[in-house]
């Protein structure tokens, strides 16, 4: 039941990170209404994000009460929403994400990606009560729980837009000079947002550190399995933090500066690797928060 409800809480974020990360991050390079292929894509996650999300909590309820799904009862269930703050960030997550799908369908041929993506980052803000910053009490856990919607928006939005450009990498042909320098224009555009995006992972991510355990204790929590899960995360996003940097400063300007059909096909072609490789990481990084939330920091998982 814990692996279930690890990658049910991971598919949630790669569903936030296209429903938020990815709506957010088109807006930001100036794209305003959704494309129809886009708005497809948009309002099939948030379609997605509702089933991921009622599963989710019912399997912590399953788990709580140490038996089977099919067991749970109503009355149960209803308790656990109405009288709990998990039950209330599910119900909020789940209103946002209906209104974003409302927005989707009710403005067909022009959905605004800015509105999307609002809804999309408050349903993303319900997420911080599933983790460890949910079961701090008074100012601690209001720091606390900012320090974590402060992470899951700069993450998913990073997560959203190598979704997004590995989309656009793809679609993207060689022969289409016009399609490339759109290409190369808005892989530049998200220089400074990415740069922001990583101060803000970093500093959160540092603070949520000192929440769980001070510096002295560091060394016990890396024995753990949550600190050697932490230490593969960190790996993880080092390895797209150089990747990012090679497409900024060497694929990306290669690309533009490529006259030939044949240059033109080798520095897409190496930009397809690395973007693509840059968002595999990325998946893994995700997969490394979805299971830390589900484990004691000091202790066994």
């Amino acid at each position: 039941m814990g692996e279930t409800l690890v990658w049910l809480r991971w598919l949630q974020f790669i569903d936030l990170g296209l429903v938020f990360g990815a709506a957010l991050t088109a807006r930001l390079l100036g794209q305003r209404v959704a494309s129809p292929w886009g708005r497809r894509v948009l309002g099939l996650g948030c379609v997605l994000g509702l089933a991921l999300g009622a599963g989710e909590f019912a399997f912590i309820l399953a788990r709580m009460a140490a038996g089977p799904v099919a067991d749970l009862g109503a009355e149960t269930v209803s308790m656990m929403l109405t009288d709990t703050a998990l039950g209330w960030a599910v119900i909020a997550r789940g209103a946002f994400l209906t209104l974003a799908l409302g927005v989707i369908l009710w403005r067909r041929r022009n959905a605004p990606l800015l509105a999307v993506a609002l809804l999309g980052g408050l349903a993303t803000t319900c997420l911080a009560w599933g983790g460890h910053a949910a079961a701090s009490m008074g100012f601690a856990s209001v720091v606390r729980l900012s320090g974590d919607m402060a992470h899951l928006w700069a993450g998913l939005t990073w997560l959203g837009a190598l979704l997004l450009f590995t989309a656009l990498v793809w679609s993207s042909g060689a022969n289409d000079r016009t399609a490339l320098a759109r290409l190369g224009r808005q892989l530049g555009g998200f220089a400074l947002i990415g740069t922001v995006l990583v101060g803000v992972l970093v500093l959160s991510g540092l603070a949520n550190l000192l929440f769980l355990a001070p510096p002295g204790q560091w060394g016990v929590m890396a024995n753990a399995p949550y600190g050697r899960l932490l230490l593969t995360k960190l790996g993880l996003f080092g390895a797209m933090f150089v990747l990012a940097g090679h497409n900024r400063f060497h694929l990306v300007p290669a690309l533009e500066q490529a006259i030939d059909p044949r240059a033109r096909h080798r520095a897409l072609a190496a930009l397809r690797r690395s973007v693509t490789l840059e968002t595999l990481l990325a998946l893994g990084v995700i997969w490394c928060i979805a299971a830390a939330g589900t484990m004691d920091p000091m202790g066994a998982a």
